[in-house]
């Protein structure tokens, strides 16, 4: 068990099955059963040194267990804390078994603070945990990449098998073996194509900026048609002549975050 746990009382196997089954009203009269000191969320148990949140994240299924998450981030659950092979809860969410509301657990615990890079000692880190192209899978590499996700990594085992991903982009091809599935992994290739492209995901945000410039740049200098813009917004922005307006305008844009 982990030197900052010592304190804590071992989190039994029952109790983190109920967290990661729904059983919420067992798990917190565990947690009102014992003296503050011996039970708390960042209690662990003795198998894999997860604690309360590592349970919960790793069956995301409903909202529910969203805000199970949340309650126990509110009662001070190290949101980061390390299991024994080094996965933290945000790893257990995007490995685990994919639910419904997968995407909205990753969305929580990065929110919370989790490190979208942290690696467990095979080198994985959460991007690099994701093994099933579900369906919320774009949004979880959205929200991954958002909160500053390498696409590269260090030696990566895939499933126990010997092939191995140094980039994000080899692990899509070892998922990529559904056929009814690849519409999803094809949607996830394309973000990180361009995120990739550009640099970082903040530059990635920022080309339709520059596209809307560099259209405003040959309607200027005639170059172009006005019609060409396809929306009244763009038709308005590509009329300015004044730098200052027009990236006032596009500060607004959402393809910033």
């Amino acid at each position: 068990m982990n030197s900052d746990s010592e304190e804590e009382a071992v989190l039994p196997r029952e109790i983190g099955e109920a967290a990661a089954d729904g059983d919420f009203e067992r798990v917190k009269a565990w947690l009102a059963g014992g003296s503050a000191s011996a039970r708390s969320v960042n209690s662990r148990d003795d198998e894999n040194d997860w604690t309360l949140l590592h349970w919960t994240a790793a069956r995301p299924r409903s909202p529910e267990q969203v805000e199970f998450a949340r309650y126990l981030i509110s009662q001070g659950v190290r949101v980061d804390a390390k299991a024994r092979e080094g996965s933290t809860a945000l790893h257990c969410a995007c490995g685990g078994i994919p639910g419904k509301s997968t995407a909205a657990m990753v969305s929580l615990l990065v929110a919370a603070g989790a490190s979208a890079n942290m690696e467990e000692h095979a080198n994985r880190t959460p991007l690099f945990s994701i093994f099933y192209p579900h369906e919320s899978i774009i949004d979880i590499v959205t929200t991954l990449l958002r909160a500053g996700a390498s696409l590269d990594s260090g030696p990566v085992p895939f499933l126990g098998t010997t092939k191995v991903s140094r980039q994000f982009e080899e692990l899509l091809n070892h998922i990529d073996i559904y056929p009814d599935l690849r519409a999803r992994v094809g949607a996830v290739r394309t973000l990180v194509a361009s995120v990739r492209a550009a640099g970082s995901w903040k530059a990635h945000c920022t080309l339709p900026h520059k596209q809307v410039l560099r259209l405003r740049s040959l309607v200027a200098r005639g170059r172009t048609r006005e019609r060409l813009a396809t929306t009244r917004a763009i038709r308005f922005i590509v009329r300015q002549g004044d730098n200052g307006i027009v990236w006032n305008i596009l500060s607004f844009w959402r393809a910033t975050d």
